[in-house]
């Protein structure tokens, strides 16, 4: 049995199952937005959980993917409310904490799940305990790994962003991904003017990160999986909406399959290696004088939009591999 812990609306774990359906393997998918499951009982042996009125230990599957986070408090059929606190604490700031405690309950419940799975569960791909990247430990390690990586700075007054020139910036930890029934918002990767700097910024704004701006000659996604890389180039130079964040205008520029240099290969190899990765999604520019320059990895990063494009086929490769 197979052990897939996603979300309900995860597209690429769709494409896995169509793969799994068609070996005949046996598989169970646990959503953690959407709960499709109830977790009945927990020990140091088993996890049980009822689907469709069926009790499975989850323990007992020969492979795990962690795609996404596969548990939350709806896998208890429990409501976490701060009305339910009303009527027991009177100040509103103590219905807060206690809202608090309850979610930090729940945290060391799901972090316990996870470590019976990682421990109990002998083939894995991906992790819950490094599904939580930090971008700067990130490129210091890349460094250490040989690759150059953008001059980057974290800045929170504007007399400083004022020295600096030639900048963009981008969030620090996840972008803003929020859709709602009549609108979405998204943040990107955004050039710093002079006029921005004077228009938007305060004298003290919120702890930031900048980077110089890199003259790309192309982008790069590489995909990793157990030491196979797929990479993919992306001439967001085409148009002046994709030069500085292609996914601003992504499905109107091309992309095509593309071949690493043996060298970055091997940073990519060390730097996953170093960071504890079977799988993720790195993203590199090539500058216009044929640099190779690191940005980022993302251990849950999108791949079958590239897969596609390109014919990589990587979910039937995380289906043989399961």
């Amino acid at each position: 049995m197979i052990l897939i812990l996603s979300r309900s609306d995860d597209g690429s774990t769709n494409k896995i199952i169509d793969w799994l359906f068609l070996f005949g393997k046996k598989f169970i998918r646990l959503n953690g937005n959407k709960a499709n499951y109830e977790i009945k009982r927990i020990n140091n042996n088993e996890v049980i959980v009822s689907i469709e009125g069926n009790e499975i230990n989850i323990l007992e599957a020969s492979s795990v993917w962690y795609r996404r986070n596969g548990f939350g408090h709806t896998s208890f059929e429990y409501t976490l409310s701060k009305n339910a606190l009303k009527d027991v604490l009177k100040r509103e700031i103590d219905q807060f904490y206690v809202y608090d405690q309850i979610r930090d309950e729940f945290r060391v419940i799901f972090e316990y799940i996870n470590f019976l799975i990682e421990t109990k569960i002998p083939n894995r791909l991906g992790s819950f305990f490094k599904r939580e990247i930090n971008k700067m430990i990130t490129l210091y390690h890349a460094e250490q790994s040989g690759f150059q990586i953008p001059t980057s700075y974290i800045l929170s007054k504007k007399e400083d962003l004022r020295e600096k020139q030639g900048l963009v910036t981008k969030a620090l930890k996840d972008g803003v991904y929020l859709l709602g029934k009549e609108y979405e918002y998204y943040s990107y990767t955004e050039r710093i003017t002079d006029e921005i700097v004077e228009s938007t910024f305060e004298s003290s704004f919120l702890p930031s990160l900048f980077q110089k701006e890199i003259k790309k000659k192309y982008e790069l996604r590489v995909f990793y999986l157990k030491g196979e890389i797929f990479s993919t180039v992306i001439f967001s130079q085409q148009k002046a909406t994709s030069a500085v964040d292609f996914r601003k205008d992504g499905h109107s520029i091309r992309y095509i399959p593309y071949s690493l240099p043996d060298d970055i290969r091997e940073k990519i190899n060390n730097l996953m290696t170093k960071l504890n990765h079977n799988i993720g999604a790195i993203d590199l520019i090539v500058d216009i004088n044929d640099n190779y320059i690191f940005l980022e990895v993302n251990p849950g990063g999108q791949f079958s939009y590239y897969s596609d494009m390109c014919n990589f086929y990587i979910e039937k490769k995380i289906a043989e591999i399961l």
